[in-house]
């Protein structure tokens, strides 16, 4: 697949370097979303930082807020919705710059504060203290959310959240793996090669030739949203002035539901033990068979193990 081509088809230009040192993520066309993406739910709009936010919502009951990783969307959780939309009503975002959600203006905004206003504009959306799931990137700002709005969080289930800078404030020698891959696909990006970014980044997480074996709209979507993941890695770093990566996680006054997966990266698995030494009252549960991509390879296992924990809180 050219990066031309698909650069093109997500309308705009090779990264370039900038006062961000790189681009934000390009608003998108429909036509460069995946197969599938617009089922599961009605899909409410509104403008939240200034910028389009669009969310799906299904379903009756005590609310709960599921928010998707990296390079993904809101449709990450139909499986799931359909699972608790008898009981419960889902809203599931897409964070800015991912899915039908506008990225931000080139105007120095850090996501993880704006992501995190998503899920505030939810919450008041709710009118009933909600519950919080987040995998990887989403487990970064259902944590932020819940330490900053703990009255208006019923729950907080977070699967592999990827707090990388929770390594770096340890000094923890599994923070190479994280530093590693960090620094390849932020020079790949700052070159203009996000095509080679987005397999890197892929193949990181799913295992080699995961990116080569996705189809062609699915790897479209990958190099597409590339820029907001560059700008993912910085902003869970410790060196990000608002990161996670020096906040308190044994501050959380909610339930908590660590999950991790049986075959994740000896860095996520790292991260998960310092959570579960910082809340040592958390329920912790595993996902069997599966790695960091559990709710996307393995959501009959990984939606049995959140519901389970929904239904008891």
């Amino acid at each position: 697949m050219g990066a031309a081509a698909t650069i093109e088809r997500g309308g705009a230009g090779p990264p370039r370097p900038g006062p961000r040192y790189f681009p934000v993520a390009p608003v998108r066309p429909r036509a460069s979303l995946p197969q599938g993406a617009e089922k599961g739910g009605a899909v409410p709009q509104a403008r939240v930082s200034g910028r389009k936010v669009n969310w799906r919502d299904a379903g009756a009951g005590p609310p709960v807020i599921l928010l998707h990783c990296s390079s993904s969307h809101s449709g990450q959780w139909k499986a799931l919705i359909e699972a608790l939309q008898s009981g419960f009503r889902c809203l599931a975002p897409d964070l800015h710059g991912y899915g039908r959600s506008d990225g931000l203006a080139a105007d120095g905004r850090a996501y993880g504060p704006q992501d995190a206003a998503i899920v505030a504009y939810l919450l008041d959306q709710a009118g009933a203290p909600a519950h919080l799931v987040g995998h990887s990137l989403g487990g970064t700002v259902a944590l932020r959310a819940a330490l900053e709005w703990p009255d208006k969080v019923r729950s907080l289930t977070l699967i592999e959240p990827v707090l990388f800078g929770l390594l770096e404030a340890a000094d923890d020698p599994d923070r190479i793996e994280y530093l590693q891959i960090a620094h390849d696909i932020l020079v790949l990006m700052h070159f203009g090669r996000p095509a080679e970014a987005a397999q890197r980044f892929t193949d990181f997480w799913m295992g080699p030739g995961a990116f080569d074996a996705a189809g062609s709209d699915t790897q479209a979507y990958i190099v597409d949203t590339m820029p907001r993941v560059a700008d993912d890695w910085l902003g869970i770093s410790r060196l990000a002035p608002d990161s996670l990566g020096v906040a308190d996680p044994g501050r959380l006054a909610v339930p908590c539901h660590l999950v991790e997966s049986e075959h994740s990266r000896p860095s996520v698995k790292r991260i998960m033990e310092l959570l579960r030494g910082a809340l040592p009252e958390a329920t912790c549960s595993q996902v069997p068979g599966a790695g960091h991509m559990a709710p996307v390879t393995h959501p009959e296992r990984t939606n049995a193990i959140v519901a389970a924990f929904l239904r008891g809180h």
